[in-house]
Parts: structure tokens; C-alpha cells; sequence
């Protein structure tokens, strides 16, 4: 698996475009055939601070994500609202062993679009 968790600070002003795209872009991401979480949990005591959790089945299916067309979408309108200087990333490998991955599921359900 390949799993990342990274922390972003959201500039106020621009909170709850986040929250409202941020939503529509995991939905999605999340019906990606290789992607086995994706969640964006807010800091309770911090608002403007999110932890982003993403597991794939691989690096391949990471990479796939990175340039899926929802993806691109979401980097393209959101990239003004975070402060840089916040931004913590981190890759992570299990030392215990790996949960066991659910089937793909495969929606036809229309999705949702990015807006602002």
C-alpha cells in the first residue's frame, strides 16, 4: 500500500470553498479503482487546519491519481487557499501488518463538479 498523510493550513478566507470542493474532489477520488481511502479530517480546536489521508494500492495508483482529471481540477482552484508554510507531508510504510484492501467498487453515479 501506499499510504500519505499530510497536514494543510487553509487560509481563512478561503475555509469554506475548501470544505464544499475538497468534499466533491475525496468523493471522487475515493471511486478511483485504486484508491483505498481518501478522507480530509479538520482540526476540532484549529479549523483552518486539515489532515489529509490518502491510501492507494500502490505508487502506480498514487500516480494515476495525480493526474486524474478531477484531481488536476481541484489543484487548479484550490492552489491559493493554502498557506505553504504550514504544509507537512509525510510517507508512510506499516511496521504492523497491512490491512487487507477492499474490492474495487465501480460507481455510474454522475459526480459532482468543483466549484467556487
Amino acid at each position: 500500500m501506499y499510504t500519505i498523510v499530510s497536514f494543510h493550513k487553509i487560509l481563512p478566507q478561503h475555509l469554506e470553498d475548501y470544505i464544499t470542493n475538497m468534499r466533491i474532489c475525496a468523493a471522487q477520488s475515493n471511486k478511483e479503482p485504486g484508491c483505498i481511502r481518501y478522507e480530509v479530517m479538520q482540526d476540532v480546536d484549529e479549523p483552518t487546519l486539515m489532515c489529509l489521508t490518502q491510501i492507494f494500492r500502490d505508487e502506480g495508483a498514487y500516480q494515476k491519481h495525480q493526474v486524474a482529471e478531477h484531481h488536476r481540477a481541484w489543484m487548479e482552484i484550490s492552489a491559493d487557499w493554502r498557506d505553504r508554510s504550514a504544509h507537512q507531508r509525510h510517507l508512510l510504510r506499516y511496521i504492523t501488518p497491512e490491512p487487507k484492501t477492499p474490492p474495487s467498487s465501480t460507481s455510474t453515479s454522475p459526480s459532482p463538479s468543483l466549484s467556487v
